[in-house]
C-alpha cells in the first residue's frame, strides 16, 4: 500500500512561477470556456438560433410547396389551362359560398338588422347634434338681440 501512495503522488518538480503560470493558463482556459458557454446558451442567442432555424424551415417548406403547386399547373409545354380553369372555378365557388354563408348567418343571428339599427342610431345622433348646434346659434342670436333691446330700454329709462 505504501508503494501505491507513493506512485499516486509523483513529486512536482516545477517551480512556483511555473505553477502560477499553469494556474493562470488554466483560469484563462476555463474563463474562455465559461464565456463560450454563456454566449452559446444566453437566452438571446438561443432565441436567435431558433428564429433562424424557423426561418430556414419555412423557406424550405415554402419553396417545396411552391414547386409542387407550380408543377401541377405548369409543365414543359407551358401552362395547363385546364387545371387553371378548375382552380379558378373552385376559388370563385368558394368565395360565392362564403358570401352566401355570411349572409345567411347574418340573417339568422340578426347581425344585419343590428348593423342597420346601429347605422340608424348614428344617423339620429348626427341629426340631433346638428339640431342642437342650430338651436345654440338661434339662442345666441336671441340673447344678443335681447341684450341690445335691454340697453336701448335702459337708455330710454335713464333719460
Amino acid at each position: 500500500m505504501a508503494d501505491n501512495r507513493q506512485q499516486g503522488k509523483a513529486k512536482d518538480i516545477r517551480s512556483a512561477d511555473q505553477i502560477r503560470r499553469d494556474i493562470a493558463a488554466a483560469r484563462a482556459k476555463m474563463s474562455a470556456t465559461v464565456e463560450g458557454l454563456t454566449e452559446q446558451f444566453h437566452p438571446a442567442a438561443v432565441k436567435n438560433r431558433v428564429v433562424e432555424d424557423a426561418k430556414e424551415f419555412v423557406q424550405k417548406e415554402y419553396t417545396s410547396v411552391r414547386e409542387k403547386l407550380i408543377s401541377q399547373v405548369k409543365d414543359e409545354d407551358g401552362w395547363r389551362t385546364d387545371r387553371l380553369k378548375l382552380v379558378g372555378g373552385a376559388s370563385a365557388g368558394a368565395v360565392t359560398g362564403l358570401v352566401l354563408l355570411r349572409a345567411v348567418v347574418g340573417k339568422v343571428t340578426g347581425s344585419t338588422a343590428r348593423k342597420k339599427f346601429e347605422k340608424a342610431q348614428v344617423a339620429a345622433a348626427k341629426d340631433a347634434k346638428k339640431q342642437a348646434k342650430k338651436q345654440r346659434k338661434t339662442d345666441a342670436k336671441a340673447a344678443k338681440t335681447a341684450k341690445k333691446q335691454a340697453k336701448k330700454l335702459a337708455k330710454t329709462i335713464a333719460k
